[in-house]
């Protein structure tokens, strides 16, 4: 009992500081305190999930959290709209969501049928198609894509592509042409990916002290770099230490 009475008075005092913070109506105040569990609900649902809905980050939290709950609420009425008109732009909306939920499988048909016509050659819909391929382990028709992307759009760049050109080689076990795409990635790709897949491919060719140098090199980046930068990155930063701590261990 005592627990609960000190979680509802952390909410009460949580809320009424939202309300003295944000410049909301003082009457809320008396509403919260009055009222102690149905007047925070009140605030919350009228009032804070409203203003977290009318920020970039606040719609972003939301969207992600209502994505965990409901995964595949925009699949419907992609499927319907597609059914109602078969357009390059639907089949291409609807292969995207179905890679967000992972079915890469179901996406790559999609994918293809959206590069049609005046699209048969469209840059993004071609890096997306490549992504499906990778995700679905069908190496080489991705590299084909890649190749035919940059083939028929000279003047296309794109960081991301590159690195998946590069994973692409180095997935067929060609190190010698990935290699030559990850020394030039690393100079220029923006965030530490790009060296933890290199050092990644060189401990899959045994060159475990150069693999460490690039995990090494990772670490250092992040130490003289700014917080956000190394929040934003935590997960590759995270992966260069450890593999460094098992480097030390063995």
């Amino acid at each position: 009992m005592p627990l609960l009475l000190i979680f509802s008075v952390a909410v009460q005092l949580f809320c009424a500081y939202h309300v003295l913070r944000s410049g909301n109506d003082r009457y809320w105040i008396f509403i919260i305190l009055v009222f102690p569990g149905m007047g925070c609900l009140i605030y919350f649902l009228f009032v804070v999930l409203p203003d977290a809905s009318s920020s970039y980050h606040g719609r972003s939290l939301t969207s992600h959290a209502i994505d965990k709950i409901i995964p595949e609420r925009h699949l419907r009425k992609l499927t319907e709209e597609l059914a109602i008109a078969e357009t390059n732009q639907n089949h291409y909306l609807l292969a995207n969501e179905l890679a967000r939920l992972g079915r890469y499988h179901q996406a790559i048909p999609h994918y293809r049928e959206s590069l049609s016509g005046i699209f048969s050659h469209e840059a993004p819909m071609m890096l997306s198609l490549a992504r499906a391929e990778f995700a679905t382990q069908d190496f080489a028709c991705c590299q084909k894509t890649l190749e035919d992307l940059i083939k028929f759009n000279p003047d296309f760049q794109s960081a991301e592509g590159h690195l998946l050109f590069a994973r692409t080689l180095a997935a067929q076990e060609d190190y010698a042409a990935a290699e030559s795409e990850f020394k030039v990635l690393v100079e220029y790709y923006p965030g530490p990916e790009a060296r933890i897949r290199y050092a990644e491919m060189l401990e899959k060719s045994n060159r475990i002290h150069e693999a460490n140098e690039q995990y090494v090199a990772v670490v250092d980046t992040a130490k003289r770099s700014k917080p956000q930068y190394r929040k934003y990155h935590r997960e590759w930063i995270k992966i260069a230490n450890d593999r460094l701590r098992k480097a030390v261990v063995r």
